[in-house]
This record gives C-alpha cells, sequence and structure tokens, in this order.
C-alpha cells in the first residue's frame, strides 16, 4: 500500500500529467487535441497517458466517426481523494476512493429537481438555489472535519509522546499498555513507536 501511494504521487508530481487530469475532468479528450491544448508533442502526450492508465487513472475508449480512422478517447477512470500529512510528528499519507453512492434524501431531491419538467429558467433558479444550499452544507461540514481532524492531532501526538514516555520509564507497563490498546491505535502511530 505505502509503496503503491509513493507511486501514486511520483506520477502525480509531474506537471504534464496534472494538466491531463485537469482537462479530462471537463470531457474526454483525444490525442491530438491534449497535445494542442497542452502544448506538448503527441508522443510525450501518449507516454504520459500511459502511465495514468497504468495506474488505473484513465482509461480509453474508440469511437467511430464520419469519416476517417476510429479516434480513440482518453477519460476519467475513478475518482480518489488522496490527503498528505505532515506535522512535526507523523508524516503520512491517506487514499479515500468513493464507495457506491448511498442514494439518501438529498440524493433523491436532487433527481427529482433535474428530472422536473417544469420551464427552463425555473428549473435553472430552482437548481441553483439547491446548489447553494450544497455548498453550504459542503462548507458546514467541512469546517467540522477540520475541527476533528486537529482534535484527532492533538489527541494522537500527546498519546504518542505519553507512551513514549512510559516506554522510557517502564517497558513493561509500556509492553501490557501497547497490548490492550494496540488494535485501537493507528497504524502510523504503532509504526512510529516500533521505530522509537
Amino acid at each position: 500500500m505505502e509503496s503503491d501511494m509513493g507511486r501514486l504521487l511520483d506520477i502525480l508530481g509531474n506537471e504534464t500529467r496534472r494538466r491531463i487530469l485537469i482537462l479530462l475532468t471537463r470531457r474526454p479528450y483525444y490525442v491530438s487535441e491534449l497535445s494542442q491544448e497542452l502544448g506538448v508533442g503527441q508522443k510525450a502526450v501518449l507516454e504520459h497517458l500511459k502511465i495514468l492508465k497504468s495506474a488505473g487513472l484513465v482509461e480509453e475508449r474508440t469511437e467511430k466517426i464520419p469519416r476517417g480512422r476510429p479516434r480513440k478517447y482518453y477519460t476519467i477512470r475513478r475518482g480518489f481523494r488522496l490527503e498528505v500529512m505532515l506535522t512535526p510528528y507523523v508524516f503520512g499519507t491517506e487514499l479515500y476512493e468513493p464507495r457506491k453512492i448511498r442514494a439518501g434524501e438529498v440524493y433523491s431531491e436532487a433527481r427529482e429537481l433535474i428530472k422536473s419538467t417544469e420551464p427552463a429558467e425555473e428549473k435553472v433558479r430552482e437548481l441553483v438555489e439547491f446548489l447553494g444550499q450544497i455548498e453550504e452544507r459542503l462548507r458546514e461540514m467541512l469546517e467540522a472535519k477540520r475541527e476533528l481532524e486537529e482534535v484527532r492531532l492533538m489527541v494522537e501526538t500527546y498519546i504518542e509522546n505519553l507512551l513514549r514516555r512510559v516506554a522510557q520509564e517502564n517497558e513493561e507497563l509500556f509492553d501490557e499498555i501497547m497490548r490492550e490498546v494496540s488494535p485501537k491505535l493507528p497504524r502510523r502511530m504503532i509504526k512510529s513507536l516500533n521505530d522509537f
């Protein structure tokens, strides 16, 4: 898992690959379009796409066009969120991949608004208002998440420092505590304590 994460960070560390991914979030592209948008040769674009494809980030599909050879389009294959945590005590990365969407009340409300048959101008107004409500809820949730993450980091750091002190003073007691609490501790903390 760590090596996969390292590889992913290396892949995303390249500016051209990041620019390709940003373009692909807008719509599917074929190679010559990407080459033109990026100002990079087609051969280089193909090499970057090959790397992105091998990491499972993009996929290709071939479409017939009215005249000429079929065209190969590239699209984003999967979504994920990558978080990097860097503190005086911890360096770590976590990858979150979306699971199948849980169709709750908000999702159903969005589907109803999208499917509605009212006039376009009214529909747009309702959807824009709904979008504003979603943005506000997301902002509130992100603020709560930030606070929880700060508290988690503070508590984790305190636990780790306390356990280090116990380990220096009484190794037997440290081992006893670790047997009891290690199943509940984050893996990165256990690794850090074992490396201590």
